[in-house]
């Protein structure tokens, strides 16, 4: 009873409303898990990967290499030294909170959602020891909500982003089958209470904490790391802000690019969105919309892009007048958005050489070729492959539009269709979602350098009928 005097009352609140979770999901955990049951493999794919956040090993395994490594340094550093106790705060906490998780798996004996689906067995089996049967309370949840309450009480000011990171990881539990949501309530409850129990422990020996008011926050040295690394971290984006217009977007490539190796199955799950469980994608050509998209829309740009730039050349050729009141600069510059940007750099070069399958064509979805993540230069498609997205580039143009145009205000209608056209596709199964977003990336970057390059040329470009032809 003295350790729950120990308790603040929004403490007390927070335990209560995780003690409520339990019971309250209780009476829907079947319902939820039958919704998630029901999707595809294909969609859970991301999920079956960020679960393993709430692994056991990781935070063990990096709390023991930071706390061994600063002792063999030796360093009487405050700093050093408060950063050995925070790894250390860390892995008790996770251990702790395992240890009771496991003894309570063990004693209640509630089959997971595998047994419930296949064998509808629901009803609690005291003291077994068979995994399949420890899904009471869940042991990922309460891995991660221990490390999370532990940075949480330690650094209360970005609690939001933390909070979110472990409800993420949480719910991946429920999503791929391993535990109910109530499991997760308790999982997330035990943490809570082994990190208030740590925290009250370290207080006592004068580490990580101090009391202002009869109330418990992090110390001076804990202030200090996390003032440093906020500076840190405010400088390095102040040098992004510093970097021109094309360093910035390249950045964000590079960013996107390393995510999608890092996580090959974010792809993966938002195509798997709009697979179907008769093996087909949900959407195809013949559908209204999508012809409305492609055979109406499409031959609009393509007359802007295309025909309207030859026309206009001619014109101001042999009659020396311009089109919709636009220099032949422009025209020329959006022709040559089209055929160096989507027709050379995105058809010529990317979908003809880098070989990547279509999400149709793959053995995910039903396919005979491999999966692979972008970038990764491979033979599993001869020609018209899946990256870059082609479509995608070419409603990209529109930017192109809006520039010659001077209609900036206008960029969200852009914007939209440009999202509208890349979730089509991958409805489709034609494309992945990182084909569409490097299409955009790739064509984007072009429009801005050919936009940047045609503002050195004169307006009328020089071309002027040769009088000897009259």
């Amino acid at each position: 009873m003295n350790f729950l005097k120990k308790f603040q009352k929004d403490e007390i609140a927070i335990c209560i409303y995780l003690f409520l979770g339990v019971l309250v999901f209780l009476f829907f955990d079947y319902s939820i898990s039958k919704i998630f049951y029901n999707i595809n493999s294909q969609t859970k794919s991301l999920f079956e990967t960020l679960t393993h956040f709430g692994d056991s090993l990781y935070f063990f395994t990096t709390t023991i290499i930071i706390w061994v490594t600063i002792k063999i340094i030796q360093n009487k550093n405050k700093i050093l030294i408060t950063i050995s106790d925070i790894s250390i705060f860390i892995f008790l906490n996770i251990l702790f909170s395992g240890i009771i998780v496991q003894i309570f798996k063990h004693l209640i004996g509630r089959p997971r959602p595998s047994l419930f689906h296949s064998n509808e067995l629901s009803a609690l089996d005291f003291f077994n020891f068979k995994s399949s049967w420890h899904s009471f309370p869940s042991g990922h949840t309460a891995t991660i909500f221990a490390c999370i309450f532990c940075l949480i009480f330690l650094f209360p000011k970005i609690k939001n982003i933390l909070i979110s990171i472990a409800i993420i990881v949480a719910s991946t539990r429920v999503i791929v089958g391993a535990h109910y949501v109530s499991d997760i309530f308790a999982g997330a409850l035990v943490a809570y209470i082994t990190t208030i129990f740590l925290r009250d422990k370290f207080f006592q020996r004068s580490k990580l904490f101090q009391s202002q008011d009869g109330i418990l926050s992090s110390n001076e040295n804990v202030n200090v790391i996390f003032k440093y690394v906020k500076k840190k971290l405010i400088s390095l984006f102040s040098i992004y802000l510093d970097f021109n217009f094309y360093l910035k977007i390249l950045a964000i490539m590079l960013i996107l690019s390393i995510i999608f190796f890092l996580f090959p199955n974010i792809d993966i799950t938002v195509s798997g969105l709009f697979f179907g469980q008769d093996g087909n994608f949900l959407a195809s050509e013949q559908d209204w919309f999508i012809y409305f998209i492609r055979k109406m829309i499409l031959p609009l740009l393509v007359m802007l892009v295309f025909f309207i730039p030859i026309a206009a050349t001619i014109k101001q050729y042999f009659y020396q007048e311009r089109i919709l009141n636009k220099p032949l600069r422009d025209w020329i510059y959006l022709f040559s958005c089209l055929i160096i940007g989507t027709g050379l750099i995105v058809n010529s070069i990317f979908k003809s050489f880098w070989g990547r399958a279509r999400p149709n064509d793959t053995t995910t979805f039903g396919g005979e070729q491999p999966f692979t993540i972008p970038w990764l230069n491979v033979d599993y498609c001869e020609t018209n492959c899946s990256f870059v997205s082609g479509d995608v580039s070419f409603f990209t143009l529109s930017l192109a539009i809006l520039l010659i145009f001077n209609k900036q205000s206008w960029k969200i209608y852009a914007y939209f269709l440009i999202g509208l056209i890349s979730l089509l596709r991958i409805m489709e199964g034609d494309h992945f979602l990182s084909d569409t977003i490097m299409s955009f990336i790739i064509t984007f970057i072009i429009i801005r350098v050919l936009y940047d390059l045609f503002k050195l040329f004169p307006e009328d470009l020089n071309l002027k009928r040769n009088q000897n032809f009259k």
